[in-house]
């Protein structure tokens, strides 16, 4: 284990001096690079968008080969993510292309609780992207041919999607990746429901799924009356055949190396140890990629695998502890039945699946905590429930691949049949993310309360005597279970958590957008904005992940700051998703709608939620505590009517413990020049940028008069002109950009001290306030 940890230290860390990466940077840089493409492009859309869909981007995973400097090209190495914008539609795997993009690393987590894509893509040694604006910058140097894998595998997909329609896609996709694990965009509502219930082992590939298909081969042979040594290699060869054309991954890995170890030493009437066999499938895989050592999949994998070999028997000797021993003896004397002998069965099968149920939660459960920061009280019951539909889609998406090859005519009647039970399964899987608490936020347990609860788990492998020492230890794993729950709310929510009586306002890094969460100490969750131009579903990538990370599962009020696109793109999506009590707007921003097709489907989805937005107006004074409150400042009823919609974006100041934070949307001059009519209504501790830190005539006078001690804004990766010039008018004012910071949390205390913290560390120095001094 120790070599294995250092070997993948090394692996994690040690790059050669040719990489792409050393040419490489945060922000983007002009590239001609000579790449080999290792995966098959995949196109990806955006067919979800309730308002507006993205275009559509093709990606694939590429190899560099050369690299063009000043010098000519030279040797380089390293592998990186090749994005295409405009789709090439000739670009398949094998080939050596010739490209100019925009070469930079790709970008870590710039919100708390998101998705860290930049340590996702180290585990699999990317440190660079590489964005192709148009498929005319792609120049095929040759095409290699496929390898007899690549076309073994490129054929069975066939054989699936053979006579699926269109309107099927959906279920084809479902099929797919439960069968032979290929990811795809269009399942990303469907894997949500599954992770949300605790099911998502369902639609990865693991030994399950490998021992129901072998399970079902060798059911076939031995009605074929074939004998057990050729039975077995049979099997082998089976699971050989199906671990090459699903997609690879560790759990394919090791379940193809365990069946084919027990297949060889069945085969050779040789006695195996799953327990040995486990051990050196791990330091197989180690030894071949050292970095999966602290990947989540590998870790839950062979986890739950050892938790299983070593502790499904003694749960099943506790539950079998539980049953009357007086019913037991009472059944032995009866006349045996074919119907009792079934009873018997079943009640055996089933005894079993709750067991090995129990044992895989408990086994997982600190992990996909520590991991994933989730808990599914619901898993082993939705598991059960689910776990025999899953069987029959495997069996019948098999039996179609095979049926469609010997008789390719028929394959729109295999779809008839395979379909049904992958329909079935949408159907529970939403039945069973409609139970309360099917997903809990819980954040990561401490490590060494991670190792104690193993090691407890350890102790059922001993054989205590005596009744009291039992009870002791069970009463001990129980606690220490309890402890894994309990103590992250204690102390990391509790970190979490702004000081008692204190304001927290996060401005998230959205791209082109803006959103910032107002958490009061009342405990309301207040959205002024949800939009960006730059994610496609800000709610499941951005949103959604922070408000889980802060432990809120419901959204007050969305209050919306005029009729851009890149300010309410998500509103409708985090109304209904956190049951938002009410979205307010500006006084024009139904004016604005008119000829908006986003901003008119917004309406119309508020209005189907029963949301219909309400005006807010000057002077009027939302409160969301006791000291607490939102003023509106502008824009008036009767503004004129030739002002755009971003000088009627609502300017809102919140005041708290005597402080106030000043919001200004995107307006410009004409608002600027309005609201400067009366400067002493605009002073602020901090400011929120308009028109996302943008210079206009104006501007300098009007940061003048906020007089702020701090300056955010919610930016894009790339400035544009008006921006840059604006750092030069906050009159040497901390500035801090979501682009570069990225989320900016703003927190006022009780005695009125206020903070400005950047999420990235170095990313901006953090601005902080004294107390107020109070008579």
């Amino acid at each position: 284990m120790l070599t294995a940890t250092a070997a993948a230290q090394l692996y994690a860390y040690q790059f050669p001096r040719s990489d792409v990466s050393a040419f490489a940077a945060d922000d983007p840089r002009l590239a001609q690079l000579e790449l080999e493409i290792l995966t098959p492009p995949r196109v990806l859309t955006d067919p979800f968008g309730r308002n507006r869909t993205l275009p559509p981007k093709q990606v694939a995973a590429a190899r560099v080969r050369r690299l063009k400097t000043w010098d000519g090209w030279i040797d380089a190495t390293g592998d990186v993510l090749l994005q295409v914008l405009q789709p090439h539609p000739r670009l398949q795997a094998g080939q050596h292309v010739e490209i100019l993009g925009m070469l930079q690393r790709p970008a870590p987590a710039m919100n708390p609780g998101q998705f860290d894509w930049a340590g996702y893509y180290r585990e699999q040694r990317v440190l660079a992207s590489i964005q192709v604006p148009q498929a005319s910058n792609i120049r095929i140097l040759r095409t290699e041919p496929p390898s007899p894998l690549a076309r073994l595998r490129e054929h069975a997909r066939r054989l699936l999607a053979a006579g699926f329609p269109a309107e099927r896609a959906l279920d084809h996709a479902l099929l797919r990746a439960l069968l032979l694990g290929d990811p795809d965009p269009q399942l990303r509502d469907v894997q949500d429901q599954f992770q949300r219930t605790g099911t998502s082992h369902h639609l990865a590939i693991s030994g399950m799924h490998v021992a129901v298909l072998g399970g079902f081969v060798f059911v076939v042979c031995r009605l074929l009356c074939l004998p057990p040594r050729a039975t077995a290699l049979a099997v082998v060869a089976f699971v050989l055949l199906y671990g090459a054309v699903a997609l690879p991954s560790p759990p394919v890995v090791r379940s193809v190396l365990l069946c084919l170890a027990f297949g060889v030493g069945l085969a050779g009437r040789r006695s195996v140890d799953a327990l040995q066999l486990l051990a050196a499938c791990v330091l197989a895989m180690l030894v071949y990629r050292p970095l999966d050592l602290y990947n989540a999949g590998f870790q839950l994998s062979f986890g739950t695998v050892l938790g299983l070999i070593l502790l499904t028997r003694p749960v099943l000797a506790v539950m079998g502890g539980l049953r009357d021993p007086d019913v037991a003896v009472a059944a032995s004397f009866r006349q045996p039945t074919r119907w009792g002998a079934a009873a018997r069965w079943a009640d055996g099968l089933l005894a079993k699946a709750i067991a090995a149920s129990l044992v895989a939660w408990a086994v997982s459960m600190p992990l996909i905590a520590w991991h994933f920061e989730q808990l599914n009280p619901w898993a082993v019951v939705a598991g059960l429930l689910l776990a025999p539909v899953v069987l029959a889609a495997l069996v019948l998406g098999f039996v179609k691949v095979l049926f469609t090859l010997l008789w390719p005519g028929l394959a729109e009647g295999w779809v008839t049949v395979t379909a049904w039970p992958v329909t079935v399964m949408r159907g529970v899987v939403d039945w069973l993310a409609s139970w309360p608490r099917s997903d809990v936020p819980l954040p990561p347990p401490p490590v060494e309360v991670i190792v104690a609860y193993y090691l407890l788990l350890l102790t059922m492998l001993v054989p205590f005597k005596g009744a009291g020492v039992i009870w002791l230890l069970r009463g001990a794993r129980l606690a220490m279970m309890l402890a894994v729950l309990w103590l992250p709310y204690q102390t990391d929510i509790a970190r979490r958590r702004p000081a008692a009586e204190a304001l927290r306002v996060t401005l998230l890094a959205v791209g082109g957008g803006q959103c910032a969460v107002i958490e009061p100490p009342s405990g309301r969750v207040v959205l002024l904005d949800a939009g960006s131009n730059s994610l496609s579903d800000m709610v499941a990538k951005c949103l959604g992940p922070y408000l889980r990370y802060r432990g809120c599962t419901d959204v007050d009020s969305v209050v919306i700051s005029h009729a851009n696109y890149d300010h309410f793109s998500a509103a409708a999506d985090v109304t209904a998703a956190y049951a938002a009590r009410e979205v307010l707007t500006g006084a024009h921003f139904a004016r604005h709608a008119q000829g908006n097709p986003p901003a008119e489907g917004l309406l119309r989805a508020l209005d189907a939620l029963q949301r219909p937005p309400r005006v807010l107006e000057p002077g009027q004074r939302l409160p969301l505590g006791r000291d607490t409150a939102i003023e509106v400042l502008w824009p008036p009823p009767d503004a004129a009517p030739d002002l755009s919609a971003n000088d009627v974006s609502l300017v809102l100041r919140l005041t708290h413990a005597g402080r106030t934070i000043l919001f200004t949307g995107d307006i410009q001059d004409d608002a600027m020049r309005a609201l400067l009519a009366e400067p002493g209504r605009l002073k602020a501790d901090v400011l929120v940028a308009p028109h996302h830190g943008s210079s206009e005539s104006l501007t300098a006078r009007f940061v003048e008069a906020v007089d702020p001690s701090a300056v955010v804004s919610s930016n894009d990766r790339t400035l544009s002109r008006k921006q840059v010039d604006f750092e030069s008018m906050t009159g040497g004012r901390p500035l801090l950009r979501t682009h570069k910071a990225g989320a900016v949390t703003i927190e006022v205390g009780a005695d009125g001290r206020v903070t400005v913290r950047p999420f990235v560390d170095g990313g901006a120095a953090p601005v902080s306030v004294a107390p107020l001094v109070r008579e």
